[in-house]
């Protein structure tokens, strides 16, 4: 069997899967970089190949997470408790750098304003097809509805996620990645991404969230000042003191990073585990070959990127983009297994918290090939595709401005 070529990688062979593993080198990098990022890149690529072929998933690891969670929010409590207690009954200055642990080790629920900046929230009034969609994506699946729905104009991609103190459910749409897909792929989208609100997977993470964040909020705080004594004019013990005290803060937000990445590597394990469940739901809602062809268009988005583009015509962006998309998935058909195997290489990385789309894909087709629960008709989707046109129009003027430019 011939081997597989792309651009700037290095060949393999698609049946075996032989130097699949090997990445493509970095110009200009350091030894130490190149080792870190090699081993990395091999232990992600075998653990998303046990995933794909259904190796379970230990689950001390989300136990341990909530253990450190557990007591990252009762550190805080306890300063803030002390810290009160000594600023009234004294001594005052022991109270102060309480509450200075208390506010950097605080627990984060996530602020919905912050997360929804630069996107644009969508109700029913002014997509009614959409939220009907969603409504019956969310009844075949058993999950609840999202509380909101907003669209980005910049994002190829589509997430989920809950925040704030009331644990208000976001579901986020890509406007990129919807002119880049079709009815059934969308209700297969919809069907992976209600999933997670299914599989209650907000609810784990939000379990786990302190674990998650505290470490790298502490290692951020604690990052000394780059300009040193000698820049600041300083001499003599003021010198001393300055530089002990950069290098001490210096070891310490080190080792509290150490701490952070190696929490983050045992989470991305769990959440690939969660990724993989709610692709189940979506082969449910959608059926096998809408999910498949999904992973296809994913495995194709950088191929389409040319696509969505300025030079469309002002009022028309939507159009004319999903019919410059469909034209190059028609001449890319072939082109198509090759690009969803190299994201096995490409995508492989124990930091990240999805498995590789061309693994995605092969779990996917050793499932049972069942009707979609949900299917749209084409009136129905020419609706909804006209409800999220006036946002790709804000992405034209953008990327039209800088065309211009």
């Amino acid at each position: 069997m011939p081997l597989a070529v792309e651009e700037d990688q290095p060949s393999w062979c698609p049946r075996c899967e032989w130097n699949l593993d090997t990445l493509a080198p970095i110009e200009r990098s350091t030894w130490f970089w190149r080792q870190i990022r090699t081993r990395d890149h091999r232990a992600g690529f075998r653990a998303d190949k046990l995933l794909a072929a259904g190796a379970p998933v230990r689950t001390r690891v989300l136990v341990l997470l909530v253990a450190i969670s557990v007591v990252l929010v009762a550190v805080p409590a306890t300063a803030l408790v002390a810290a009160v207690w000594l600023l009234f009954a004294g001594p005052v200055a022991l109270g102060l750098p309480l509450l200075l642990v208390a506010y950097l080790v605080r627990p984060r629920l996530g602020r919905v304003k912050k997360i929804l900046g630069g996107r644009y929230p969508l109700g029913a009034d002014r997509a009614p097809a959409l939220h009907a969609l969603i409504d019956r994506v969310a009844v075949a699946t058993g999950s609840p509805r999202p509380d909101i729905v907003a669209v980005d104009p910049h994002l190829w991609g589509a997430w989920t996620t809950v925040a704030g103190l009331r644990q208000r459910r976001i579901l986020t749409l890509g406007i990129p990645l919807v002119a880049s897909v079709e009815s059934g792929e969308l209700v297969a989208l919809l069907g992976h991404e209600l999933g997670h609100f299914k599989n209650r997977d907000s609810r784990r993470r939000m379990l786990t969230r302190p674990a998650r964040v505290t470490f790298g909020h502490i290692a951020g705080g604690l990052r000394p000042s780059r300009v040193s004594g000698a820049e600041r004019d300083l001499l003599g013990l003021y010198l001393i003191v300055y530089e002990l005290w950069r290098l001490i803060t210096g070891l310490l937000s080190w080792l509290s990073f150490a701490v952070h990445a190696a929490i983050h590597v045992a989470a991305a394990r769990d959440d690939r585990r969660a990724e993989q469940q709610a692709d189940l739901l979506a082969v449910k809602v959608a059926g096998r070959e809408a999910t498949l062809s999904l992973f296809d268009a994913t495995a194709a988005l950088p191929l389409f990127h040319g696509a969505i583009s300025g030079v469309a015509r002002k009022g028309f962006a939507m159009a004319e983009w999903r019919a410059r998309v469909a034209q190059n998935r028609a001449r890319n058909d072939l082109r198509v297994d090759v690009l969803r195997q190299l994201t096995i290489r490409t995508e492989a990385s124990l930091f990240s918290s999805h498995p590789s789309t061309g693994r995605r894909h092969e779990f996917v087709s050793t499932l049972p090939d069942t009707p979609p629960a949900v299917t749209v008709g084409d009136a129905e989707w020419a609706t909804i595709v006209r409800e999220l046109a006036p946002y790709a129009e804000t992405l034209r003027n953008e990327l039209a401005e800088q065309y211009e430019m």
